[in-house]
């Protein structure tokens, strides 16, 4: 907890390897442990054993919501973009999703129509003052033998 990240020992690639935190994540998990009785984080409450399989609680939470097409694997789309959305370069979010290449993180990764907006206007902005002889293309270079 002092650090911010949890252990996962169990991954899909069958290696360990740490998960930063979120400042509501790690207060959620403190609280968690102050309210249990310190066997479990994440108890079964009607037996009080660990939760063997988080995605099937995930899929009655979703349930019991009301919501529609919405499964456990979505969140991590949801995290490769916001990630993307927020700034974070793609090897940053590869290796905060675990991804051994950023072919699969590309995968996860879904550039929203504000993003794309605000990206033409940071290029807009940069550049939009330039001359237009300033900005030589690769093919005018090779044509013209530029360095």
């Amino acid at each position: 907890m002092d650090l911010g990240v949890i252990y996962v020992k169990r991954t899909k690639s069958r290696k360990g390897r740490t998960v930063t935190m979120t400042p509501r994540v790690r207060a959620e998990l403190e609280r968690l442990c102050r309210s249990g009785d310190g066997r479990y984080v994440f108890a079964n409450p009607e037996t009080g054993r660990a939760l063997a399989n988080v995605k099937h609680a995930f899929t009655s939470a979703v349930r019991a919501a009301g919501l529609a097409d919405l499964t456990f694997h979505d969140l991590r789309h949801t995290f490769g973009t916001r990630l993307a959305a927020s700034g974070a370069d793609v090897v940053k979010i590869r290796e905060l999703m675990g991804h051994s290449t950023i072919t699969t993180t590309m995968r996860y990764m879904h550039a929203s129509d504000a993003g794309k907006r605000e990206a033409v206007a940071r290029m807009a902005e940069r550049y939009g003052t330039a001359d237009c002889h300033k900005i030589v293309t690769n093919e005018k270079r090779q044509v013209h033998d530029l360095p």
